[in-house]
């Protein structure tokens, strides 16, 4: 078996039936499909039985008998899987027509750790924005090969995010890859400990999934759960520092994704509870402090300060200031690469 699909489900009667039909492909793919239902309470285990039952041995399901969480519900994933490759994805989400043989092939012919691939927003009213290269990303519309340190820093600040790529099983289990048991930013150490300790890496820009953009996301509530990314930054701190070379190759360009993934929590004005915004920026800005001081960093750094300060309304004319800053840099990045 070259290829385990593990999707997620929860509570999903309305996409799920997508989400495992986008996996079902002609006699002779090589993969299994292998959805983990964690504790469903409405239509979508039936429906997925339903499914099931004309696929064969192609889709096994697992039941959990309550919800574990998405990163526990991959991890169970993972213990059933039996091919040599793995993959997960939402079961809201859906691949297009073309992934899995598009995947397949590439495996096969350049057997990475890790493949990682395209994606596109597909929002309620029907638009599809493709996920683009940035002034941040520097991955082109060309496949590459991302082995070599020196190039794959230019993938870095991609999203992190653990349904945008394929992973060799041998290499998951010889690093310890798990996800932790929460709701709440599980996939991000997964992911970036992915992208920075894989040999073979490569990259497709293919657009192979379909992530839906909903309300009901976890990260569109208010809950003292959003601290978790704290956490997860402060795991990335230690893999740093564990590791001499990742420091040198990557420390940067992580320290500029946690920066902006930690401000952008709280700069959505709806994710950690008003009674806690003061507490979040402390320890935002001692996490970053402590990144700083490791990697060496000089310079005057004007959000970071305001946050120091835990006063949010101080925080907030500041962080207006760096959102008219940023978005003056975007429109000179496109302008460069309209001109040259």
């Amino acid at each position: 078996m070259l290829l385990s699909i593990i999707i997620i489900s929860f509570n999903g009667e309305k996409y799920i039936g997508q989400a495992v039909s986008s996996c079902l492909c002609p006699a002779g793919a090589d993969h299994e499909i292998i959805v983990v239902d964690n504790g469903s309470t409405d239509g979508s285990l039936d429906l997925i039985r339903s499914i099931a039952a004309d696929c064969g041995s192609t889709l096994r399901i697992i039941e959990n008998h309550e919800n574990k969480g998405p990163g526990e519900a991959r991890n169970i994933g993972l213990a059933h899987a039996s091919g040599e490759y793995c993959m997960f994805l939402d079961g809201d989400d859906w691949l297009e027509p073309e992934a899995i043989p598009r995947i397949v092939a590439c495996l096969q012919e350049w057997k990475p750790d890790v493949l990682m691939f395209n994606h596109q927003q597909v929002w309620p009213d029907g638009r599809k924005i493709p996920n683009a290269p940035n002034r941040y990303v520097d991955l082109g519309d060309r496949w590459a090969d991302l082995t070599d340190p020196a190039v794959r820093k230019g993938a870095i600040r991609n999203l992190h995010v653990p349904w945008n790529k394929a992973y060799r099983m041998s290499f998951v289990r010889d690093h310890g890859l798990l996800f932790p048991r929460q709701t709440y930013y599980e996939d991000m150490v997964w992911s970036i400990r992915a992208t920075v300790e894989a040999g073979a890496f490569y990259y497709i820009p293919d657009v192979l999934h379909n992530y839906r953009r909903h309300l009901q996301s976890s990260l569109h509530t208010t809950h003292d759960d959003h601290f978790n990314i704290i956490h997860e930054c402060r795991r990335v701190e230690t893999l740093l520092k564990n590791h001499a070379d990742y420091r040198r190759w990557y420390g940067m360009k992580l320290y500029g994704y946690m920066r902006s993934t930690l401000f952008g929590v709280i700069n959505t004005g709806s994710r950690i509870p008003k009674a806690r915004e003061g507490d979040y920026l402390k320890e935002v800005s001692a996490l970053l402090k402590d990144l700083r001081r490791m990697l060496g960093l000089r310079g005057p750094d004007i959000l970071l300060q305001a946050a120091a300060t835990g006063d949010h309304g101080i925080y907030s004319v500041a962080s207006a200031g760096m959102i008219r800053m940023n978005r003056l840099r975007g429109r000179l990045y496109r302008l460069r690469k309209k001109v040259f």
